[in-house]
């Protein structure tokens, strides 16, 4: 329960580590169970409050609709409140039902009045819940392109995601794109106008990484 890892967010144009994702499993995600997954948050309540004080910038938290709306768990991450302008909860979505859209979009609204950031993931993604729209239904401090469609499409050029940047971006959030690999996943996320990126292009050997290279290119 206690196996986990940190992904840094970093600023494109400077190089500065902005946050660390918090992810549940050494590799990868794993398949818990309602319960397993309710004694994740426990674990967190108690863990979070002594990870802070080490950790540079915002710890950015995975939440979906149905975790959201599990009472328990909103009460865990509500034990937080008081490092709540430390912490990012990331609206993550694959198996969620319309009819309870409203109701998470109001929990949202309560955790943002307690001091909490929100950041709409999965932009882009194949399956669930459109990102797009979850994005339009509530003021995000961050937006955050999913992995996969990046990767996808990263052969299109700048242009074809300069669009989605500048619309994300519109209200005042930051654009994160995930899965940044290569030097070339770099330019083209700074390129296209991306404030932030996440990925092994920063997780595998940070110390060789220069800030801001070739900054004109966007």
């Amino acid at each position: 329960m206690n196996r986990y890892r940190l992904e840094p967010i970093v600023d494109l144009l400077t190089g500065d580590v902005v946050g660390q994702e918090l992810l549940a499993g050494e590799a990868h995600c794993p398949e818990w169970d309602e319960a397993e997954w309710r004694d994740w948050y426990v674990f967190l309540a108690q863990e979070i409050p002594l990870l802070l004080p080490d950790l540079q910038g915002l710890l950015f938290l995975n939440l979906d609709g149905h975790q959201l709306l599990d009472q328990l768990i909103r009460e865990y991450v509500e034990s937080l409140q008081d490092f709540s302008s430390r912490i990012v909860l990331e609206w993550t979505e694959h198996q969620f039902h319309n009819e309870d859209f409203v109701d998470v979009l109001i929990i949202l609204n309560d955790f943002k009045s307690l001091g909490f950031h929100v950041a709409i993931d999965d932009i882009g993604a194949g399956s669930g819940v459109d990102g797009l729209g979850r994005a339009g239904a509530v003021k995000a401090g961050f937006c955050k392109i999913d992995g996969p469609y990046f990767q996808a499409i990263r052969d299109k050029g700048p242009e074809y995601l300069r669009g989605l940047c500048q619309h994300l971006s519109h209200d005042g959030a930051r654009v994160v794109v995930e899965w940044v690999e290569t030097e070339a996943d770099y330019r083209l996320a700074l390129a296209a106008g991306a404030n932030l990126g996440q990925g092994w292009y920063w997780s595998k050997e940070p110390a060789t990484k220069t800030a801001g290279a070739d900054q004109g290119e966007n």
